[in-house]
């Protein structure tokens, strides 16, 4: 073997022969079942070895609660990691005889804390430098080989703190759970819990309770059938009424009034082109188009990426920066499937690029955007390429045109609008190149201070709706609403909820299962702190706060043992009402069930989510009485066919519950 060698680590395999094969001419050599790469460039030995994504991880004693933590190698912590064995063998081989160690792992905190645990455990920092590589082409690496960084010791602190807060929360809360089973139970259950998964799961849980306990009350809206221009067109009086008495007296005098156009405006307005993807961005449109989970295209787009057709897609960008090449890349897509776009993209903006950035940025990595290069992917990889291919081409071409015509008509005597809305497109741009639908209408011919034909007044009742159920789309975007997770983590964290079983699909929405509703009340009963939205959020900031030196790894990591503490002195508490609350929910103690649900009965044969339902069914019933005129039986049939009406209130109706 050559020594004196410069020894370039990459996360993955494919990363790794990425980075040899845009030095140029290279060996690819077996050592004990691993490849390695080998070659010369600029008269430098050069080694690349390839990590299989995190090869160490943190472990503890098996005590509770536990404070103190180590990194180990993967597969001493589980047996189910053995292949990653080879993967620290031969790093640590090819390490040995190194001059010179660079960290080409992805430039995230992932990638960086991967590299620098490598390089700590077998090589020396010392001597260590930092590849930031924001696509897998010859060009970008390259650039990023001839400018090399020192180390991004922030990033790392910031990357370890994140493993160390994470772990000390999940394994103790995680414990406390399983032993408070096992000591009511005597069954020992796997049960866990995460920082950021925990505060997810109390989310789904109280939305679908709140759902499931939501009684509707009637709305009731007045529809008027008007003539204008020889076309007929409904349009809704601008109001809403809680009571049918106010709404009928409304109606009965309109019958009688006049309908004017009082105002007519007809306006050209831009509809801007897209910015390009960051993940998230990615993650919300790949599930509305082709109904793929966060997790799978984040899985899509790093497939993508390892094969040189993306840039990094793990990015909270929506900028391209000018150092991009834009026409470089247009070319390069020329060549491939997409050629055709490319003819409608040059005939708007006559080989002009400019983009449309977007607010997002982030310091690590732009947008995301194509590379220029393709090659033949999985299928479903190849309908996220389109879609990147489409967004990006979108961006750079040129904004829409729509002609919108608001007229405004008030009823004379009654002093009350109504108002009617059109527009048609006059330039389709963007929209010619990326799918986006659009409401079209054919605008009319109508002057202020004519009269308009009334042909029909009706009222219409419709009932109030609850808040949406979650999908993984949707709760992937309120948890980066609320500030929780990271672009790489959290798709992950929404399908280990389903691996817990605490969450199951229900189409295409998340309905938490027993289990997850008792693990929810558990924490939000026992460890409210540690799982609130609030200190999951500030936590996140300031372990971004590592990132720019503003706060130390340890203070932090300091401070969530500080509140585990205090926790586990309130838990050893309530140790018994937890473990006893968990063992029901598992169905390991015999309890008194509720008459109409698997929980427990708290009184008068209902559990505690059936007497608030009880409670919403008497006085929205009194209500709907008092708002609408009708009989019970009437108002009962209403809320018995209405998907509005929540489970908890059906079930006390369809059992006839309440008298009649």
């Amino acid at each position: 073997m050559i020594r004196g060698y410069t020894l370039i680590i990459a996360e993955k395999p494919k990363a790794a022969k990425k980075i040899a094969e845009a030095f140029g001419s290279y060996k690819q050599i077996n050592y004990r079942g691993v490849k390695y790469w080998q070659l010369t460039y600029n008269n430098e030995n050069i080694i690349i070895v390839s990590a299989a994504g995190h090869l160490f991880g943190i472990t503890g004693p098996n005590v509770f609660p536990v404070y103190t933590m180590e990194w180990k190698p993967l597969w001493e912590i589980d047996k189910k990691n053995l292949y990653t064995k080879k993967y620290i063998n031969t790093i640590s081989y090819f390490s040995k005889n190194a001059e010179k160690y660079i960290n080409a792992c992805d430039y995230d905190i992932e990638g960086s804390v991967i590299g620098f645990i490598l390089i700590e455990k077998f090589g020396d920092l010392k001597k260590a430098k930092r590849m930031k590589i924001s696509a897998l082409t010859k060009e970008e690496i390259l650039r990023s080989y001839s400018s090399l960084s020192e180390l991004d010791i922030n990033m790392v602190n910031a990357g370890i703190a994140r493993h160390k807060v994470d772990w000390l929360w999940g394994i103790n809360v995680s414990r406390a759970l399983m032993i408070s089973t096992r000591s009511a139970s005597g069954k020992k259950v796997i049960l866990s819990a995460g920082r950021v998964q925990s505060p997810s799961l109390i989310q789904i849980v109280n939305r679908e309770i709140e759902r499931s306990l939501y009684f509707p009350y009637p709305e009731f809206r007045i529809k008027i059938l008007i003539n204008l221009d020889n076309k007929d067109f409904y349009v809704f009086l601008n109001k809403k009424f809680e009571s049918i008495y106010d709404a009928k007296e409304l109606v009965s005098k309109l019958k009688n009034d006049k309908l004017i156009v009082t105002s007519v405006s007809s306006f050209k307005t831009k509809l801007s082109r897209p910015s390009p993807f960051n993940l998230m961005d990615l993650q919300l449109e790949a599930g509305k188009f082709f109904g793929y989970s966060p997790y799978k295209v984040e899985r899509l787009a790093e497939e993508l990426y390892l094969e040189g057709l993306i840039s990094y897609p793990r990015t909270n960008s929506q900028r391209i920066p000018s150092t991009v090449n834009l026409v470089e890349i247009v070319n390069g897509i020329a060549k491939g499937p997409f050629r055709s776009i490319l003819s409608i993209l040059n005939n708007l903006t006559s080989g002009k690029y400019i983009v449309r950035q977007g607010e997002k940025d982030d310091p690590a990595h732009p947008a995301i955007y194509p590379t220029g290069y393709f090659r033949k992917v999985s299928k479903d990889a190849y309908k996220i390429y389109e879609l990147i291919v489409r967004r990006f081409l979108a961006s750079i071409s040129k904004d829409a045109i729509i002609q919108k015509q608001n007229i405004i008509l008030k009823f004379v005597k009654n002093n009350v609008d109504v108002s009617l809305n059109l527009q048609n497109i006059l330039y389709k741009g963007w929209i010619t190149i990326y799918p986006y639908n659009i409401k079209e209408d054919e605008l009319i011919n109508i002057k202020e201070n004519a009269e308009v034909d009334v042909k029909k007044i009706t009222l219409e009742l419709s009932l109030s709706k609850p808040l949406p159920r979650y999908n993984r789309t949707s709760l992937l975007k309120w948890m980066e609403s609320v500030k929780i997770g990271t672009e790489a983590t959290r798709g992950k964290i929404i399908e280990t909820l389903f691996s817990r079983k605490y969450v199951e699909p229900k189409g295409k929405f998340i309905v938490p299962t027993k289990l997850g509703i008792t693990i929810a009340e558990v924490l939000n009963d026992y460890f409210s702190e540690l799982t609130s939205i609030k200190m999951t959020s500030e936590m996140e900031s300031k372990l971004n706060d590592i990132i720019y030196g503003k706060i130390k790894c340890d203070d932090v990591v300091n401070e969530i043992k500080e509140k585990i503490g205090k926790y586990m002195e309130e838990y050893n508490k309530n140790k018994e009402k937890i473990g006893n609350k968990i063992s029901k929910g598992l169905g390991y103690l015999s309890y008194n069930k509720c008459k109409f649900c698997d929980f427990e009965e708290e009184k008068d044969g209902l559990c505690k989510y059936h007497l608030i339902a009880l409670e919403r069914l008497k006085s929205g019933l009194s209500e709907w009485e008092e708002k609408t005129g009708y009989n019970r039986k009437a108002i009962v049939s209403k809320l018995s066919k209405s998907k509005s009406t929540g489970k908890l209130i059906l079930d006390l109706i369809n059992n006839n519950y309440i008298m009649m």
